[in-house]
């Protein structure tokens, strides 16, 4: 009863955390340039419940048994693994973990780790290839270009009474960077960008990137942000328009009265989860991630701006959906807490 209420609980902070994702997407429907967030949600790991004081646990592969039939595969640097016998080992910060499927990679250091940067566990301690891409067998081996450096640890716990599961979680918000419409405003100072790429602004802590171009001309005549930062130029000087006439082609290249004004600073980035936003339809890097931006591909497009990239209907059905789970989750709530006030209350008398 008490898991249940762990469960249940776990899954209403998570809905609540997710319809406010929908509700902050929905606000910024009109928004131009914005990109939407995706909340991802995980299940906390699964625990085995054990008798104590039972039998000690079955090493499998290490008495070379016959019947684990492992598979696995792999999608470039990430791996499988299962078994339809035994569990693997994983060390973890709060003990050794088993489950009968696994993913991992190789990490900088040479070693076997899942995704959460847990150690994958064989028969001499933590699997190191030396950073060489690796293959598993049937029988559990480890083997980097031909040869086995360890056999992965497959136990089978004896004393096993079941799985243990606390719900799930939200992991983390991640944006999607998919294009928005562009529509057409007959301003020459609106910019859109058609295919990836952002633009780079000026601000007072440090460069930022942004796919919303409603520019604008300051008072010294330099092209600006609606907050009054500046566009970035290629030359990382900033885009002065002297004259009343604005022409910006497809390269980004400007034009003031037919004269030269600049080349816009456009940018991209090979791997768009290292940005976070900012606010203001801006986007940085992470703090303590060094990653250099590469020549954008996308095509500016004079007289348009980009749409946000969030369906209103697909979002208003994700809130009704969400909204449900939740009175579920609440219901479920008060169930288990009934449930345990008779457990006190009635059964403790007997």
């Amino acid at each position: 009863m008490i898991r249940g209420l762990y469960i249940s609980a776990s899954s209403a902070v998570a809905e609540t955390k997710r319809i406010d994702v929908i509700a902050n997407n929905i606000a910024n429907v009109n928004t131009t340039g914005y990109k939407k967030d995706v909340m991802v949600t995980q299940s906390f790991p699964e625990i085995l419940i054990s008798k104590i004081n039972g039998w000690p646990d079955k090493d499998l592969l290490a008495r070379k048994a016959s019947d684990t039939g492992i598979e696995s595969g792999n999608n470039g640097t990430i791996y499988t693994a299962s078994t339809p016998s035994g569990y693997f080992n994983v060390e973890t910060r709060q003990g050794i973990s088993r489950s009968s499927r696994i993913g991992f990679s190789v990490n900088e250091e040479g070693f076997l780790v899942t995704p959460q940067g847990n150690y994958i566990l064989g028969q001499n301690g933590r699997i190191n290839t030396g950073g060489a891409a690796v293959t598993v067998d049937a029988s559990g081996q480890v083997l980097v270009d031909g040869t086995a450096v360890d056999r992965l640890k497959v136990s089978k716990p004896l004393n096993v009474l079941g799985h243990l599961s606390y719900g799930i979680r939200s992991s983390e918000v991640k944006i999607n960077f998919e294009q928005g419409q562009l529509f057409p405003t007959e301003n020459s100072f609106d910019l859109a960008l058609r295919g990836k790429g952002f633009f780079c602004i000026e601000t007072p802590e440090g460069e930022r990137y942004t796919r919303s171009g409603d520019f604008t001309k300051d008072a010294e005549g330099y092209l600006v942000t609606k907050e009054g930062y500046k566009v970035l130029a290629e030359d990382n000087g900033y885009i002065n328009v002297n004259g009343s006439d604005l022409i910006v082609n497809e390269k980004g290249e400007v034009y003031s009265d037919a004269q030269p004004a600049g080349k816009l600073k456009l940018v991209d980035f090979d791997d768009y989860t290292v940005l976070r936003k900012e606010g203001n339809g801006l986007v940085r890097l992470e703090e303590g991630i060094e990653a250099e931006p590469v020549e954008a591909a996308g095509m500016v497009q004079q007289g348009f701006l980009e749409s946000s990239n969030v369906n209103s209907v697909k979002e208003m059905v994700e809130m009704l959906t969400m909204m449900r789970t939740y009175e579920a989750n609440q219901k479920m709530i008060k169930i288990h807490d009934e449930l345990v006030g008779k457990a006190v209350n009635e059964i403790a008398r007997v």
